[in-house]
């Protein structure tokens, strides 16, 4: 795992795992697609590890049975399958955090501690988050939880305050840009335009690159500026745009229409419809999932812009 923006908080992590300064719980918070679950998952490895060290040795007993996702003193607790349906859960509910807690009153079979991590934390509904409250205040034995959060601000209080908080920051543009190059060796120019596609994300940006998406992102920025200066019909467009995927088609919309606004310069009738435009966009990205006419949507967006850039 070779991600430079993580090194400060792993070096933190690093100097409280040698003091023995681990606290009860640990929360990992930060934007997507930054590595907090990888990174979380290199902690829970570190505190199993029978070598005592950080990171984890790799090769103990305890280090093989993570690799092979059944060691008996780590549980993790994230998104499961319905029973009845089979469907994804879209929450963590509270059977799963009952089923946590009863693991963890259990006797430790290899390491010297038992471990547990959560993800994403935000997910827990109102009870999965009140039954694990106590647990957070005094884990059983030698316990220690690590939890994920995408978005610490859904998190309750009462949760965050029995934590401590280790904060990723996004790295900047620059530091994802060589890690891009550096670490895979992306081309520049495509490296910034998946960048700017996710949003500044690099392991989403890496993704981007690495299935070829990139390129539908460029096809949407000079489709967007062709039907804005009259070079492409709003039909024109629509076509060009069809084989994108709908939630990243919006998603790139509203970045898009984001930036804009950011750059500025604009009358203050067009900022005005600019944030109409993206306040569409990520209207019409949650409706993907339901069974409006998606066309109709995408038709009335392009006509907008359009007419905003005429």
């Amino acid at each position: 795992m070779n991600f430079p923006w993580l090194e400060a908080v792993e070096s933190e992590f690093r100097v409280r795992f040698e003091q023995g300064r681990l606290p009860h719980a640990l929360l990992l918070s930060g934007p997507r697609g930054t590595g907090k679950t990888l990174l979380a998952e290199s902690f829970t490895a570190g505190i199993l590890c029978l070598e005592g060290g950080y990171p984890a040795c790799g090769h103990c007993r305890s280090c093989q049975l993570l690799d092979t996702g059944a060691h008996p003193d780590r549980q993790l607790i994230t998104f499961e399958e319905h029973p009845r349906t089979g469907e994804l859960r879209k929450e963590i509910v509270v059977d799963q955090v009952r089923r946590l807690i009863a693991s963890l009153n259990l006797t430790n079979t290899i390491s010297h501690r038992k471990a547990a991590l959560i993800h994403p934390a935000e997910a827990m509904n109102k009870n999965s988050a009140n039954a694990l409250l106590k647990t957070l205040e005094e884990p059983p034995g030698d316990t220690i939880l690590v939890l994920v959060s995408h978005d610490v601000a859904r998190l309750p209080a009462t949760i965050r305050s029995r934590c401590q908080n280790l904060y990723i920051r996004p790295p900047g543009p620059s530091t994802v840009l060589d890690w891009l190059g550096s670490e895979h060796g992306f081309d520049p120019a495509e490296s910034k335009a998946a960048m700017q596609a996710a949003a500044g994300s690099p392991l989403v940006a890496r993704d981007l690159i690495n299935n070829g998406t990139t390129d539908q992102y460029r096809l949407l920025l000079d489709t967007l500026d062709d039907l804005g200066s009259g070079r492409m019909s709003s039909g024109a467009a629509m076509a060009a745009l069809g084989d994108i995927e709908p939630d990243s088609l919006w998603s790139w919309i509203s970045l898009f229409t984001a930036d804009r606004i950011k750059a500025g310069g604009q009358p203050h009738e067009t900022a005005l419809q600019l944030s109409i435009l993206q306040s569409a966009a990520d209207k019409n990205r949650k409706l993907m999932a339901t069974p409006v006419r998606k066309d109709f949507l995408l038709q009335d967006w392009l006509i907008q812009w359009a007419r905003l850039r005429a």
